[in-house]
């Protein structure tokens, strides 16, 4: 009869709170659909359907914060926001929400370079647009220096044309 009861004690304590995930890390049916959703995903990626695979991606984004799902997630979705548009700020976004809500993911890890070329093509964008400038600039003088050209050339033949 005793061993019946620590048996059943002992039943009782591996089924307790131990076994229950972390409420940041979401529970079991949100941690199966997002895992789900991202399976799907990667799949409709696989057959090309770009938009579709976003669409499931941003569902997982939105949802319920699962670690190790919506981090994956928050980085697909930051790279196929990036081919679509190169430096967009929802990409931007993205990875900056995938820093900061999962420091430790190795998804974090891989976004680091992936965010200093974002940097480095939005300081090569403010490059271009100040030598644009400079550009424009530069050609308004050398216009005004050939019209200041011909204008002397024109009073130099004047000049010619009287001392004669």
């Amino acid at each position: 009869m005793r061993v019946r009861t620590y048996i059943v004690c002992l039943a009782a304590l591996f089924c307790a709170g131990c076994a229950t995930t972390a409420p940041s890390e979401g529970n079991f049916l949100e941690r199966y659909n997002g895992s789900r959703q991202l399976t799907q995903a990667e799949t409709l990626l696989k057959e090309g359907d770009t938009h579709g695979a976003m669409h499931l991606l941003d569902t997982v984004c939105n949802g319920p914060a699962v670690t190790g799902v919506t981090d994956e997630a928050l980085f697909r979705l930051a790279l196929l926001t990036l081919k679509a548009k190169p430096g967009s700020a929802q990409a931007q976004h993205l990875l900056k929400r995938l820093k900061k809500e999962y420091p430790a993911s190795q998804w974090t890890a891989l976004a680091a370079p992936v965010t200093e070329q974002i940097g480095s093509l939005e300081e090569q964008r403010r490059q271009n647009k100040v030598l644009k400038g400079s550009n424009q600039t530069l050609s308004r003088e050398i216009t005004e220096l050939n019209q200041r050209i011909e204008q002397l050339k024109t009073l130099d033949q004047e000049l010619e044309k009287k001392a004669r």
